[in-house]
């Protein structure tokens, strides 16, 4: 695997590169994307920019929640000359994407609030975009070796020689690589939905029932501890039940509105 590059002298996490490619690839679909729509390249581009500011304070705030009794534990640590160990073990590592996806709604909200702007007028840019950055950012976690698959035999399973989040030498399922496909695959079906609904309150629903259910399956086949098992299922698995739910109640909800018009 690659966990590192250097570039321009200076060595980087592959996965930090990787994420960063993937946001300038949402932003180049944005301000290529918005005037076939008919929309504002300046507007749509502050509502991509706050809507990214919102994935990593949502993915960060999820990931921490289940750790916040241990975090109040070690709270002392911060004035008893252990801030940098505290930092380390809470602050730079860990994200989940759901919380990612709901702070990315709500930037985008806020941000449309703060402008004017109705926000649903801007999905059919910035769905497509939010598969497409998560694409990256998935090569990123094959990279690292973190969010791997179970166990599998060759040539199923693919050995890391220099993961830095996962074992090395034993033949683990590409997972990361499979939902990276898998959300190429969403893009460009929610890319096309887009140039053909007038609807365009549907594309968030769409692409929660794209890809909630997918990764629902993908869970299965997951063999880090970071999944974290409730019941017979993971957090990320209760977490799609719940978008699915959400998004299906979304899209009846605008029915009716429909039908009362």
């Amino acid at each position: 695997m690659l966990p590192y590059v250097t570039l321009f002298g200076h060595t980087l996490s592959t996965y930090s590169v990787l994420a960063i490619l993937g946001f300038l690839a949402g932003l180049l679909l944005v301000v290529l994307a918005s005037p076939r729509f008919g929309l504002n390249r300046d507007d749509s581009v502050y509502l991509y920019v706050f809507s990214f500011a919102g994935v990593l304070v949502g993915a960060k705030l999820l990931s921490l929640l289940p750790l916040l009794p241990q975090m109040a534990a070690d709270l002392p640590m911060l004035w008893t000359g252990e801030w940098e160990r505290f930092v380390r073990t809470y602050l730079t590592s860990g994200m989940v994407y759901y919380g990612g996806l709901a702070g990315a709604v709500v930037g985008a909200w806020l941000t449309a609030r703060y402008f004017s702007l109705r926000l649903s007028d801007f999905f059919p840019v910035l769905v497509p975009a939010i598969p497409l950055f998560h694409a990256f950012g998935r090569v990123g976690c094959f990279c690292a070796g973190c969010c791997y698959g179970v166990e599998a035999p060759e040539p199923w399973g693919i050995s890391f020689t220099h993961a830095v989040a996962g074992p090395n030498g034993i033949p683990l399922l590409p997972v990361q690589l499979w939902e990276s496909g898998a959300e190429l695959v969403i893009f460009a079906i929610l890319l096309w939905y887009a140039g053909r609904t007038k609807v365009r309150e549907r594309l968030l629903p769409a692409y929660v029932l794209l890809y909630a259910p997918t990764r629902f399956v993908l869970e299965f086949f997951r063999g880090d501890p970071a999944r974290r098992l409730y019941g017979p299922l993971s957090t990320s698995q209760w977490l799609s039940l719940a978008a699915v739910a959400a998004a299906l109640w979304l899209l009846y909800r605008r029915k009716n509105h429909e039908y009362s018009k």
